[in-house]
């Protein structure tokens, strides 16, 4: 069942990447080496519910869909382009005009430039996810759930995919747009997984006044030629360019409930957090009526309750060029910011002007610094906060560069988890309330020091003058990775490409080991290492029947060529190798019972089972049937002889879970069952109790 269930969702997984990557608009890709998850979308208005999520690791596919949801903490993001004064193709000139995109209904993939002064437009060019390597091949008990693993890394994502044994860092996306006034924007994202820089990530943008529009010439409108080869205007005048980048807040790892649905729950503010630079967005999540942070399980079981929204995230300039020098640094960017209710400058949405538009987010004024928004602006309830660059007059052919970064900082899944149990025992009253707004308040500090780090990476001198981007670097991961269960133990392989690649940067053999770490019950529970040492294969012997583990295994050096940190071992990428890709673990089998005699040792466990325990960490309600023959039915009944649900167990084991839900999917209610077990070797009946 398990194994059918596993091939089931990979086979929707694999559709949907073919059906994403082929579709416009639709397109992504993802950065998810370190803590810190980035969605990238083809389109340019990002997101949608998942466009940044820390910590990462938090995947799971509701309602049995094939979306992937990570539990994010923003909800869309997008950018804006103005300039005035500007000559248009159809030799008119235009006091302002701009061009972005964001939260628009409509997205105006015209093949052609259009005069239309009340409509966001953005012209995608091209996105292409760049690694070393290949993904990695992982096999979880015969099946592979990287299905653009290996060599099929290229061929899954149609060429937009590309390998570069030289890239900066272990992974980036490139992506390419074109805004209406005849400016592209390039941006490149890296992410890191080294510890230090692994709650980050860096964008570096080019905005290029390079001409290249789609033309209308007439009205009623005429094409130029081919509508999809672009027309270059040549000496094309930008004077008064601003850009800005936007973001709306979503906190709560539960999504629209808790941040939007429970009232002015996302709040966000302006600070300064790094000396000598400019402003910096700040969002967290605010106090709701009540008093309360977010305290919930999305599945409604009051044994999962958690803080669900532990993360501050921030977002700014680590360089932005001069506007009167054009590759030097004004550490006094952005120039512009604001805070807005979501979709009140989205031209695509409301009745609004270019003109309008430009005023409201390039007029110079910087938003209060250090203050909530609900104590400047109470009436914005969904925020979206700007930052705006400039104002810049970028001649033919020249570009103006920006460094930005989104920085993150919070409690880890495991202090969120002690801190959701404590409150709900307290019944949400007490000093544990105290406690909790004490350890979330720390956040604060934690993502300042993330914009630290980042701050080093693009500014601070470093060893062997190395520039920006670039940070010390651990082995390359492996691979090949499988996970076998064989009857009570777990056996792990993995190929061995980490021992013959020396240091990328130094070129330096600094190979010290592999470790294998494991998690029980859930990919996202806490990991622990179950292997530490120089060999490709490690059988675990300490497992039990009935739960699922997760393991990702990484290579790590022996600190010799950290030129950060001189002596410090680093180790590659959870996220490269980890089984938790797929929906479930790897779960050591029982043996079949082969005689009648043994149908009388035929078990549940737990039994009597109660809703109050956690029999199974990590995994949510079910008991399990054990001794089982290979192929049995297991028919269940309430005490009065009502029918419950029928399993038809057939996966050659001697052990089969139920979750404890009826034929119509609803959870069983407390009562002693009777259960019977119909088999070739015989029938058995018996009875367990469920306390709820």
């Amino acid at each position: 069942m398990k194994r059918l269930l596993i091939i089931m969702i990979l086979s929707l997984l694999l559709i949907a990447l073919f059906v994403d990557m082929a579709t416009s608009n639709t397109g992504m890709h993802f950065m998810r080496v370190g803590r810190l998850w980035v969605n990238a979308e083809y389109d340019g208005a990002e997101g949608w519910g998942g466009e940044y999520a820390w910590p990462g690791g938090r995947v799971w596919f509701p309602d049995g869909g094939i979306r992937e949801v990570w539990g994010a903490n923003v909800r869309k993001t997008g950018t804006v382009a103005g300039c005035t004064n500007w000559t248009g193709p159809d030799g008119n000139l235009y006091s302002f005009w701009t061009s972005g995109m964001y939260r628009t209904y409509d997205y105006d993939y015209l093949p052609y430039w259009i005069d239309r002064q009340d409509l966001t437009t953005l012209m995608p060019v091209t996105q292409v996810l760049y690694q070393r390597w290949p993904q990695p091949t992982i096999i979880v008990d015969g099946i592979n759930i990287t299905p653009d693993g290996g060599d099929n890394f290229i061929d899954a994502h149609e060429n937009n995919t590309a390998i570069d044994p030289n890239l900066i860092t272990q992974r980036a996306i490139k992506s390419v747009w074109r805004y209406s006034m005849g400016v592209e924007y390039e941006r490149w994202i890296y992410g890191y997984s080294n510890p230090k820089h692994q709650d980050y990530a860096l964008y570096d943008i080019k905005l290029t006044n390079n001409g290249i529009m789609y033309g209308l010439t007439e009205t009623p409108p005429v094409l130029w030629p081919d509508p999809e080869m672009p027309q270059v205007i040549e000496n094309n005048q930008i004077t008064g360019f601003w850009w800005a980048q936007m973001m709306n807040p979503w906190n709560s790892r539960a999504g629209r409930t808790y941040s939007i649905q429970t009232g002015n729950d996302e709040w966000g503010e302006f600070w300064q957090p790094l000396a000598g630079r400019g402003d910096f967005y700040l969002f967290y999540d605010g106090d709701k009526e009540g008093g309360l942070r977010d305290f919930a399980d999305p599945s409604n079981d009051e044994r999962w309750v958690e803080l669900l929204s532990p993360a501050w995230l921030s977002v700014g300039a680590l360089y932005a060029d001069d506007p009167d020098n054009l590759g030097a640094d004004d550490p006094t960017q952005p120039r512009s910011t604001s805070i807005h209710q979501e979709r009140d400058y989205d031209l695509g949405k409301t009745p609004k002007t270019m003109q309008d538009q430009y005023t409201a987010l390039f007029n110079g004024v910087n938003w209060p610094l250090d203050t909530p928004h609900p104590e400047i602006e109470p009436a914005i309830t969904i925020p979206s906060g700007y930052t705006a660059f400039g104002p810049y007059d970028i001649p033919f052919n020249q570009s103006v560069n920006i460094t930005y970064v989104i920085a993150a900082g919070g409690l880890s899944t495991k202090i969120c988890r002690e801190l959701g149990q404590a409150a709900w025992v307290a019944n949400w009253e007490g000093s544990i309330m105290d406690e909790i707004e004490t350890a979330f308040m720390t956040s604060r500090d934690s993502v300042r020091n993330t914009l630290q780090m980042a701050d080093w990476n693009v500014n601070g001198t470093k060893a062997g003058g190395r520039g920006k981007f670039d940070v010390p670097d651990a082995p390359r991961p492996p691979a090949n990775f499988t996970v076998t269960a064989e009857g009570p133990k777990i056996r792990l392989t993995w190929s061995d490409e980490s021992r013959d690649e020396p240091d990328f940067d130094t070129k330096v053999d600094d190979f010290a080991g592999y470790r294998v770490y494991r998690a029980t019950g859930a990919r996202d529970s806490i990991y622990h290492v179950v292997y530490d040492g120089t060999g490709n294969e490690h059988v675990d012997e300490s497992t039990f029947s009935g739960f699922q583990y997760f393991y990702y295994v990484v290579a790590y050096d022996d600190g010799t060529q950290n030129w950060q940190d001189p002596g410090v071992s680093l180790e590659s990428s959870q996220y490269h190798t980890w089984t938790g890709w797929a929906p479930v673990g790897s779960t050591p089998a029982d043996p079949p019972i082969t005689s009648a005699g043994a149908l009388s040792d035929i078990r549940v466990v737990p039994n009597p089972y109660s809703a109050a325990g956690l029999t199974y960490p990590g995994e949510r309600d079910k008991i399990r049937f054990t001794g089982l023959p290979e192929q049995c039915t297991i028919t269940i009944f309430t005490s009065n002889g009502d029918y419950v649900h029928k399993i038809e167990h057939t996966d050659g084991s001697g052990a089969e879970d139920w979750d404890l839900r009826t034929e119509f999917n609803q959870y069983i209610v407390s009562d002693v069952y009777i259960y019977t077990i119909d088999s070739d070797l015989g029938s058995h009946v018996d009875k367990f109790i469920i306390i709820r």
